[in-house]
């Protein structure tokens, strides 16, 4: 009998703890489905490994443009717009990644990828060659980071100086404002010029340079609001109906991308690892609500827990022509069998249909 007991409390306990807790879940009728993914990272099977993704785009051949994605357990993967791996990089346990293109480096116009590597707490700065997209560290010196354990990170190019600044984040809500800027010796150091706080953990972040807005996801709270000059007010404002507030919305708050539209419209981007989908916001304005979706089993299978995600609104060759959104897969499903994870792609304009009327499409303005 003493068996039979511990034989059934056992199955509760695991019933328990295998219950998704994606009590939201069901509530995001939207839904759409990724056209192609990413080879998976390398990882030891069943580790969570993949994180986010940034798109670089080729300056000459939009075809040759890349996907960058973080392996938080060794390293950066550089992918073709097919998918396909072309590139890889043991640089160390990098979380989160952001580019920009143009850093005038003295004499020279690059392009350029940070990250948060969290094997040595320190700033990653690496020159994107624009002619195949392959990475090379340009970092003046090991820029140790005074946040608790760097997580999240974006890049901000201000619109009123010019100025390229990162902005870095830790598990303590300290969140870093630096400088970029250029040595003698064509290398890139940084000035700490700036710091913020949010109360509990962030980690995603996006700037909207035109705009000058820096936006922070608070995992557990919300989506914050802040100016992204370095002389700005340190206050931030919580966006409306980004937190548990919004019935659309379960915890963690991951990663955010901003979609660029002409006269200042456009998208935020969220992901709500909580319930497997993604919040769109405006860009304009006071951010409103606008919908969420999911992504669901296709050709491809669908995607769940979303760490972060990138967003384009430039037509990116015959795959992609209306812009294209990718995103982490916590959950990477080859048939039934569960295989390390990667980056999902799906076409914007997949996602434009989902509302009445159709969300923008604009695939040619840009904020360079």
């Amino acid at each position: 009998m003493k068996n039979i007991f511990s034989i059934l409390l056992l199955i509760i306990i695991f019933s328990c703890t295998n219950t998704t807790n994606n009590s939201k879940e069901h509530i995001v009728k939207n839904s759409v489905v990724a056209d192609l993914e990413t080879t998976p990272v390398p990882a030891v099977a069943g580790e969570d490994a993949a994180d986010d993704p940034a798109i670089w785009v080729h300056p000459t051949d939009i075809n040759k443009s890349k996907i960058i994605g973080t392996n938080k357990k060794n390293g950066l993967a550089v992918y073709n717009l097919d998918g396909e791996e072309v590139f890889y990089y043991s640089v160390g346990k990098i979380n989160n990644i952001d580019n920009r293109y143009n850093f005038p480096l003295n004499t020279d116009s690059i392009d350029i990828l940070v990250g948060t590597n969290r094997s040595s707490n320190t700033l990653l700065i690496q020159k994107i060659n624009k002619e195949d997209g392959s990475l090379e560290d340009i970092s003046a010196r090991l820029i140790v980071s005074e946040v608790d354990d760097v997580y999240g990170i974006c890049m901000y190019k201000s619109q009123k100086t010019s100025n390229y600044y990162v902005f870095l984040n830790g598990k303590n809500g300290v969140i870093e404002q630096y400088l970029l800027i250029a040595t003698p010796e064509n290398k890139i150091d940084v000035e700490l010029v700036r710091k913020l706080k949010v109360e509990s953990q962030p980690e995603g972040m996006v700037a909207d340079d035109e705009n000058g807005i820096l936006y922070v996801g608070e995992e557990d709270k919300g989506i914050w609001k802040f100016h992204a000059e370095p002389e700005d007010s340190i206050q931030g404002t919580l966006i409306a109906n980004s937190g548990s507030e919004n019935e659309f919305i379960e915890y963690d708050i991951e990663g955010l991308a901003i979609y660029y539209a002409e006269g200042g419209q456009g998208y935020l981007i969220a992901s709500s690892q909580g319930n497997f989908s993604y919040a769109i916001f405006s860009r304009a304005g006071d951010n409103d609500y606008i919908t969420s979706f999911r992504i669901a089993d296709g050709e491809v299978d669908g995607v769940e827990e979303t760490d972060g995600l990138d967003v384009i609104n430039l037509a990116l060759g015959d795959k992609f022509p209306n812009g294209l959104l990718v995103v982490q897969d916590g959950f990477n499903y080859e048939g039934d069998s569960l295989q390390n994870q990667n980056f999902k792609l799906v076409s914007w304009d997949k996602i434009a249909s989902l509302t009445e009327p159709n969300l923008l499409i604009d695939n040619s303005y840009w904020v360079k």
